[in-house]
């Protein structure tokens, strides 16, 4: 990992009143997926500050540290925070996309992108935009789709409220959209994930011949 300390910070040590929480680096570097068969590279930027620490021995007694904190600002490819449904449309997972890039840089930025994403949802389910003479909101469009489904609407709504604080600045933090990334996971899972009922229809199917059950030639 490369990274070096920046001009101004160099210079801020000849201040008397210096501190090492003032060094400022940048760093770069190439991150490597160790997943079986993937491999894939991810380059990484960002700051690279010196932070104070307060350590306790086996005595109960205090000591003053210093330790390096990395912050990324940029990663490309950005992961994806989740793991879609394969069955997820295209449009979804582009604005997840997006958001997962932008995360980074922009809480803000990123929770717009995950709302994006619940738009795009929206439209999949046919749940329009417009209505004659009229533009719906997102939050009309939710409480559309909550009367065939009120479960997964009940969680989009909450990742709607979300998506509007990232429309001021400083309204939500980075956590905030590590939320709204895991219950869009769940609604994906909820809506596109077969594998519960695959299972389930494998279990009944044995259960009915009591035993295992033959592919049909």
């Amino acid at each position: 990992m490369l990274n070096k300390e920046t001009g101004p910070s160099k210079t801020a040590q000849d201040d008397p009143s210096w501190d090492p929480e003032w060094i400022e680096r940048r760093f770069a570097g190439i991150l490597e997926c160790n997943f079986e068969n993937c491999g894939e590279l991810v380059a990484i930027l960002g700051n690279k500050y010196v932070q104070e620490q307060h350590e306790q021995d086996a005595y109960g007694q205090w000591s003053q540290t210093y330790g390096e904190v990395f912050r990324p600002l940029a990663l490309l490819p950005a992961p994806l925070p989740i793991r879609p449904a394969s069955d997820t449309p295209d449009l979804v997972k582009a604005a997840l996309r997006e958001a997962a890039g932008l995360i980074w840089q922009s809480a803000e930025g990123a929770a717009n992108q995950v709302r994006q994403a619940v738009e795009h949802l929206m439209d999949e389910h046919g749940v329009t935009k417009s209505a004659p003479g009229a533009f719906k909101t997102l939050d009309s469009r939710i409480k559309e789709f909550e009367l065939k489904d009120p479960k997964n609407a009940e969680i989009l709504l909450a990742v709607k409220w979300l998506g509007n604080s990232g429309s001021h600045a400083g309204g939500l933090t980075r956590d905030d959209v590590f939320d709204a990334f895991d219950m869009v996971e769940l609604v994906l899972n909820n809506l596109y994930d077969t594998t519960t009922a695959d299972i389930m229809a494998k279990v009944k199917a044995i259960n009915n011949h009591k035993g295992p059950v033959k592919p049909t030639p």
